[in-house]
């Protein structure tokens, strides 16, 4: 899929992604897989539950994506670390290896807009909990769909170039402290695809995403080294390789 991608700052090398609902893979099934029914049917009702969310999602998601492409300026192996633009990252002994032999690296942000949170919110305050909870759920895999475009979209660009790219890394995940949040957001503009941070580093929206993927010409996609990683409960464990079909469950 070809996705239209507009300036920012071209000079900054800066962009925002158009991607609309229609391009998202989002189906019943893969909602049932992200709330625990792998592999086992879901009970009957919910199949309509989250039809009924899928049904009204597409008016209620305002997405927003966009990224920086960055040198990186140095790289410290003993402090697992990375400078980019005068900004010193630390992503821990996990991330580093996978993104050490980058050249550059993409800085990326994806959020769908407050309208699905208030709307689970709302749901819950009424008594409809089983709804409100899909609604939820829903959201958070859509949000996952439209990074996982957004992913493909980097990778395809920077194809162009003869460059290869990396798994994705957000703060908060493989023992990188969330609080680099603000250092990544400082190298983006203000409020980009607009996203704030709280000052423990929350993003808000809640249902967004956001992370960096190393750029080079040695550097390789690979499987998440998850046994290496004590949170379980990850949504990387279960994501599709950047550039591999879109699997519509049906």
């Amino acid at each position: 899929m070809s996705l239209k991608y507009l300036p920012v700052d071209v000079e900054k090398e800066i962009y925002e992604v158009e991607i609309s609902f229609k391009d998202l893979s989002i189906t019943r099934k893969e909602i049932e897989h992200d709330i625990g029914y792998s592999g086992i049917s879901a009970p009957e009702h919910f199949s309509g539950i989250i039809d009924a969310v899928l049904s009204r999602a597409a008016d209620k998601c305002g997405i927003r994506a966009g990224y920086r492409i960055i040198d990186i300026q140095k790289k410290e192996d003993a402090n697992h670390g990375l400078l980019l633009d005068g900004v010193f990252f630390s992503p821990d002994k996990i991330i580093y290896p996978q993104i050490k032999k980058a050249e550059r690296a993409a800085m990326f942000a994806v959020t769908i807009g407050r309208e699905m949170e208030l709307w689970s919110g709302e749901l819950f305050r009424r008594g409809e909990i089983l709804m409100g909870y899909m609604a939820d759920a829903a959201a958070s895999s859509i949000v996952e769909n439209i990074t996982d475009l957004l992913h493909d979209h980097i990778r395809s660009r920077m194809l162009e170039s003869e460059m290869k790219i990396t798994n994705r890394y957000s703060p908060g995940y493989c023992n990188w402290n969330v609080s680099e949040q603000h250092l990544l957001f400082s190298l983006l503009p203000k409020n980009f695809c607009g996203i704030s941070l709280t000052e423990s580093s929350l993003m808000l929206p809640v249902k967004s995403v956001s992370g960096i993927i190393g750029i080079g010409k040695n550097v390789r996609y690979s499987k998440y080294n998850c046994n290496r990683c004590a949170v379980k409960d990850c949504t990387y464990r279960t994501r599709r390789r950047p550039g591999e079909k879109a699997v519509v469950l049906k």
